[in-house]
């Protein structure tokens, strides 16, 4: 596969991980952990110490069992910790990775822009835009998040996914391939269950509709994958049953579904959610005055009731929140960790309303043009991310990994577009001109 890259991609991917590497270590010189993963890396402290899998609560002053944020990388540090090695390793590892999947992302970019018939240079020029895209380089993919190694093994898979449709043959290092990834992006973020989850079933969907004859390889791949993710999470179930008496993978859901149904909020993501003199706090206490006699798995479960309570009692706000977040969902605004939210983006901007022409025009059959059977797969990890908005509230670490296709679609109706104006062209499925593995 490798050789069979054009050969301005060498250079051209040197000089990216240069600046990736370049931008991760300028912004981050002290090799520090996020805050998310700081909060982890105290647990892992916490229970190599003998106190079990505990942190700080700054609110009660106290040690109370944690199971807030995702398990799986507090094993990691354990077990790295154990083999005595240094903290900012693990950063360097991480940065390290993260450039070669940026890389990576951009590869199956542009091979998936060619299996949709998108003919270079558009092809590599589509690949070239999402490895420049501002979240991709700087607010997301310049800093240690773990979105940065998720991302590209879901364009990885959904390029898998999207030949085997064609009719491609399930070989086994394609299934291994895809069982991985699947596995370790949702072990280090939660929600691609859900994201994954959607895409699988599309992609079941369309292969039972169109594609019959492939339905027991399909079938021995969903149960691979399901397999790995119960065996890979089982662990994690357990140690929280252990601590919580709940089979649970994590006690966050409670605290954002609140933060996303409420009166005060804003659709996005509250700074100041546990601050006792703000509007927020004070309405939580309100309905639940023994916040602080609660264990964490309790307080979740009681924000998740009052949650439900507020959307029972409150419909029309709520429609105007869907409205709210869906706006904000597609605004050019990008992550910033510190911040409650940034300025518009020029870039976003452009993409993004771009992207909605594009649909709109998909939508109403402008000159002919409509969707194709494998759109849907390729919009899943959109879907998947605009739903979880809002269920929870936008975010837009989440929203980063609906971006490519936003960048993607537009090349793709282009493509179709000119191939209208060729009629001896066939119009049926996709080209898949792309050969490589």
């Amino acid at each position: 596969m490798l050789k069979s890259l054009p050969r301005f991609v060498w250079p051209l991917a040197l000089v990216l991980a240069v600046l990736k590497l370049g931008l991760m270590l300028s912004l981050n010189p002290g090799l520090e952990w996020n805050y998310d993963e700081r909060r982890n890396g105290r647990i892992a402290d916490n229970y190599l110490a003998g106190r079990g899998y505990v942190s700080i609560d700054p609110a009660r002053h106290t040690l109370r069992p944690d199971s807030f944020h995702a398990s799986f990388p507090v094993f990691l540090y354990i077990g790295w910790q154990r083999a005595g090695l240094p903290k900012h390793y693990f950063t360097l590892l991480i940065f390290a990775l993260s450039t070669g999947c940026y890389l990576l992302g951009g590869l199956y970019v542009q091979r998936t822009l060619a299996y949709f018939g998108v003919a270079p240079p558009f092809s590599w020029a589509g690949a070239a835009g999402w490895l420049l895209y501002p979240s991709a380089v700087y607010y997301i993919g310049a800093y240690m998040w773990y979105e940065n190694l998720a991302l590209p093994l879901l364009i990885l898979v959904l390029y898998k996914l999207l030949r085997l449709l064609g009719g491609r043959a399930l070989r086994w290092p394609d299934a291994l391939l895809i069982v991985g990834a699947v596995a370790i992006s949702c072990l280090l973020r939660g929600y691609l269950l859900g994201v994954y989850g959607l895409v699988f079933a599309v992609w079941l969907g369309l292969i039972a509709q169109s594609k019959r004859e492939l339905l027991p390889s399909t079938a021995a791949l969903v149960l691979g994958v399901s397999a790995c993710l119960l065996i890979t999470h089982f662990p994690i179930l357990q140690k929280n049953h252990r601590l919580f008496g709940a089979w649970t993978l994590s006690n966050q859901a409670g605290f954002e579904l609140l933060q996303g149904h409420n009166s005060v909020t804003h659709g996005r993501f509250m700074f100041d959610w546990d601050d006792r003199t703000k509007p927020f706090d004070q309405f939580v206490r309100a309905h639940v005055p023994t916040l602080d006699s609660l264990n964490q798995y309790q307080e979740s479960q009681a924000r998740a009731h009052l949650a439900k309570k507020w959307v029972l009692t409150h419909p029309r706000e709520e429609v105007r929140l869907w409205l709210r977040k869906t706006t904000l969902f597609f605004s050019p605004e990008n992550f910033i960790a510190d911040a409650p939210h940034t300025a518009y983006n020029p870039i976003n901007s452009v993409v993004h309303l771009v992207f909605l022409i594009t649909l709109t025009l998909v939508i109403s059959g402008f000159r002919g043009i409509s969707a194709q059977k494998a759109d849907l797969l390729l919009f899943a990890p959109l879907l998947a991310t605009w739903v979880l908005s809002l269920i929870f509230f936008v975010g837009f670490r989440w929203r980063y990994f609906a971006e490519p296709i936003m960048l993607m679609y537009p090349l793709i109706i282009w493509e179709r577009l000119q191939t209208l104006k060729r009629p001896s062209l066939n119009r049926g499925e996709p080209l898949p001109v792309d050969s490589g593995r």
